[in-house]
């Protein structure tokens, strides 16, 4: 499990630990990984810990090196990045690419041939449902995200046949830590609970789409309501105006 610290990545870490898996958990947060291997362990699980930078492929060639035969591998390291176009650094957005798409192919092309080997496995993409609809100062983020989706779905086509499982999940607003530690704090007042997903959510919502052979799912009646409008100037202008910081 990559991103495994915390929020959506610890969720699929305590569901694949209590199924009876034995869990790998990645991050770069050493302390924070150590405490969820703590409680998957006093839950009667196993887990082990590997400390790593999904943000350089030093840190993708390390997992993939120590990781060992991988019979599910989530792909759930990230962060969202909102910014006005020439604000970022060039170091930040190369590295924010390579944690949120190109690191996410490579993490694939050295764990899959192990699971087509054996003639099964899952893969789970942490994707977004940012991967349907233009964001405004996140163009970046939404390029990542539509970037892994496609991944997920081409990746399908080539291993499903071969006992291989994808799915790509693209969930909208998850109640995580995840706009705290980007600034983003306000989203959690402005935005209506009606629109937050849990963790659980999302990944019960991957479990049914693993079991049914779907490609790509989006979890919560509301996103799968609205999302073939997202994209309208109308929503647009209203997504906007929601999300305002005031």
């Amino acid at each position: 499990m990559t991103g495994a610290s915390s929020g959506i990545g610890t969720a699929f870490a305590e569901w694949y630990a209590d199924s009876g898996c034995e869990v790998v958990l990645v991050a770069r947060d050493v302390a924070a990984l150590s405490d969820v291997a703590e409680k998957i362990r006093q839950r009667g699980g196993t887990a082990e810990v590997i400390v790593a930078d999904l943000s350089h492929k030093e840190g993708v060639e390390l997992v993939g090196a120590r990781c060992g035969a991988v019979d599910v591998l989530v792909c759930n390291a990230g962060l969202t990045h909102a910014a006005a176009i020439g604000t970022s650094s060039r170091d930040h957005l190369d590295a924010f690419a390579y944690l949120m798409s190109a690191g996410v192919v490579r993490l694939c092309e050295l764990v899959v041939p192990g699971m087509l080997q054996r003639g099964n496995g899952d893969v789970v993409i942490v994707s977004s449902i940012a991967a349907f609809t233009p964001m405004r100062k996140a163009g970046a983020y939404a390029a990542a995200k539509a970037h892994a989706t496609s991944y997920a779905r081409s990746l399908s086509l080539e291993v499903r046949n071969k006992g291989v499982r994808v799915v790509a999940v693209c969930p909208g607003y998850v109640r995580t830590d995840l706009h705290r530690r980007a600034g983003l704090e306000h989203l959690t007042r402005k935005v209506p609970d009606w629109m937050w997903l849990s963790t659980d959510d999302v990944v019960r919502a991957t479990d049914r789409a693993l079991r049914r052979g779907r490609v790509v799912v989006v979890p919560g009646l509301v996103y799968r309501t609205v999302l073939p409008f997202l994209s309208s100037p109308i929503a647009q202008s209203m997504w906007r105006r929601l999300t305002r910081r005031t």
